[in-house]
This record gives C-alpha cells, sequence and structure tokens, in this order.
C-alpha cells in the first residue's frame, strides 16, 4: 500500500487544470508522496467531484483559463467552503495571485516549481486549517477503510491491495449506494498522461471483488453506467 513519508497524514487532493502536461507535472509530486489525488479539467466539474467525495485540499491551476478559475473560487468561498486552496501560477502573472488572494485563495506557488516545494505546501495548508475533518475510517458490511492510513481490513485481517485497486475502492466507499462511472473511475487512478486499455477497470474491479469476498462489501455492475458499492442491508446488486 503506498504510504507517505511517516511524519505527514496521507491527504486527498483535488487538482482543476485544464492543460494536460501541467496536470502531470502537478500529480506525479503528490502521488509519489503517497497522497490520493483526483483530477477535473474544468471548475465546474469540480463542483460535482466535491460533491462526490470529502478531500483535505484543493490545487487551482491558474495558468491557462485564470478567468474561469478566478470565478470558481470566488463562489466556492461565497458558498462557504473553506477547503484550503493552492494556486498556481506563472512567475509573471502577479496580477492573477493578487486576484486569486482576493479571492479566497490560502497559498500560491510559481512555476516552474521544485516538486518538493509543492508537495511541502499542500501539507502545510492542511496543517495549518485543520482541515483533517473527513471521516477516515469507513465501514461497509466487516470492511474497514481507512484513508489516512489507505488500509483496508476485513475485522481486523488487513487486504492487500495494489494503488489502484485501492483508489477505485475509495472512490466507490465514498460513494457507496451511488453510482460511479467507469470515466470517473478512470480518473480516480490515472492522470491526464497515463493511457490504459478500454477495459481496464473491469479487471481491476474483477479482482476487488474477489479481494472483498466475504466482507459484506459489494460491488455491483450498472449496465451501460458503471458500478455502485452496495451496503450489505441492499439485497438488489447484481455481481
Amino acid at each position: 500500500m503506498p504510504a507517505g513519508d511517516g511524519q505527514s497524514p496521507i491527504m486527498k487532493i483535488l487538482i482543476v487544470c485544464d492543460d494536460a502536461s501541467a496536470a502531470g507535472g502537478i500529480l506525479g509530486p503528490l502521488r509519489e508522496a503517497g497522497h490520493a489525488v483526483d483530477i477535473v479539467d474544468r471548475p465546474d466539474e469540480a463542483d460535482a467531484v466535491l460533491r462526490g467525495g470529502h478531500f483535505d485540499d484543493i490545487v487551482l491551476d491558474l495558468r491557462r483559463a485564470p478567468d474561469a478559475g478566478l470565478e470558481w473560487l470566488r463562489g466556492l468561498r461565497q458558498r462557504r467552503v473553506r477547503l484550503p486552496a493552492l494556486i498556481v501560477t506563472d512567475a509573471d502573472a502577479a496580477d492573477t495571485r493578487i486576484a486569486a488572494i482576493d479571492a479566497g485563495a490560502d497559498d500560491h506557488l510559481e512555476a516552474p516549481f521544485d516538486p518538493r516545494e509543492l508537495v511541502a505546501r499542500c501539507q502545510g495548508l492542511v496543517r495549518r486549517n485543520g482541515s483533517n475533518s473527513r471521516n477516515d475510517v469507513m465501514t461497509c458490511g466487516e470492511l474497514v477503510v481507512d484513508s489516512r492510513k489507505r488500509e483496508v481490513r476485513h475485522g481486523s485481517v488487513p487486504i492487500d491491495l495494489t494503488p489502484r485497486e485501492w483508489s477505485i475502492l475509495e472512490y466507490l466507499v465514498l460513494n457507496a449506494g451511488s453510482a460511479v462511472t467507469k470515466d470517473r473511475l478512470l480518473r480516480a487512478i490515472t492522470g491526464f498522461e497515463e493511457q490504459l486499455a478500454p477495459n481496464a477497470i473491469e479487471v481491476y474491479v474483477s479482482r476487488l471483488r474477489t479481494k472483498l469476498a466475504g466482507t459484506g462489501a459489494r460491488i455491483s455492475t450498472l449496465r451501460g453506467v458503471g458500478y455502485r458499492l452496495e451496503q450489505p442491508q441492499d439485497e438488489h446488486a447484481t455481481w
């Protein structure tokens, strides 16, 4: 299982970036540090993702379309969403940085940046804001999912998952009882720069089902849509 550095808690981070290359430069260091990362390329998509899951931090890239990003950030703060936000700008974009701070950004990073500084700033924001208030330990039947430690147990017995299996399971658990599309699951386990076979999600879900057998947690297939994690009391799930 992926892990952090032994001192900093594992974070769930949402990246909002409309440039594939730039997104990869943000995604890579955070995942290498052991953090769970989700990416959207438009602010309106970010709203839907934030409603469907729990995050510790937002990284908002304002290098290509600053106006749309700033408008979204202002709306976020007007709705009293206090999730810490780190903005990324070009070095010569002082006006954008000032506008972002006025809009509610908590910190900023100028590109090109040292990957270590990106990770450190995200971790610092979470520590300062005390935003790690999400429910880190979730259960489904006898399955226990600890998002902070990135551990899965059947009661007290650990279940060994690969990083991608973990990301899929966590996303399903966070959206338990709701339909999750294959596209959303693909975005949860890959960056813009990665290419997976069309049946990759089916393969990972099949492996998860085998590993979750007997835990009370079931993944149902919604034909033409995707998947749903069924709570034990739901008797309508079909594998």
